[in-house]
């Protein structure tokens, strides 16, 4: 049986809050925000996201990466499960488009560890802006 956990919060409006907690109230994550060192994944121990600086940095001891550029934008970004960096241990590649230097699209396809090519899902986020500002992304899963 898998134990699901509600972090629990103090809030304050002195310190940005919308209400005051007297006692420890359980997150709500519809509305607030939660922020922590690291996220570890279930079963995998040593696997780890974390922010570091402005920077989202995942920690995967057995994987690699390779990063391919297209000038000064990224094109494309592979992962590879261990050192070797072939097709048969592809698991991840992300593919993206670029409007101008705007980040357009990011095409992400998840691989099959049985051949490293057979797509199983491919998750493609679709970035908006309006005169060059940031606006929205949607995500489409097939």
């Amino acid at each position: 049986m898998v134990d699901k956990v509600k972090p629990l919060k103090f809030e304050s409006a002195a310190t940005g809050g919308t209400e005051n907690d007297d006692v420890p109230t359980a997150v709500d994550p519809s509305e607030d925000y939660v922020a922590t060192k690291g996220i570890a994944f279930e079963g995998l121990d040593t696997h780890l996201a974390e922010k570091i600086g402005g920077v989202l940095k995942f920690t995967c001891p057995d994987a690699s990466q390779k990063v391919t550029y297209s000038g000064v934008n990224v094109s494309n970004i592979e992962m590879f499960e261990g050192a070797t960096q072939t097709t048969p241990n592809r698991r991840v590649r992300m593919d993206a488009t670029y409007s101008g230097n705007d980040l357009s699209t990011e095409a992400w396809k998840i691989y099959d560890p049985a051949d490293g090519t057979t797509v199983l899902r491919t998750i493609t986020l679709t970035h908006t802006y309006s005169s060059g500002n940031y606006e929205s992304t949607s995500e489409v899963t097939t």
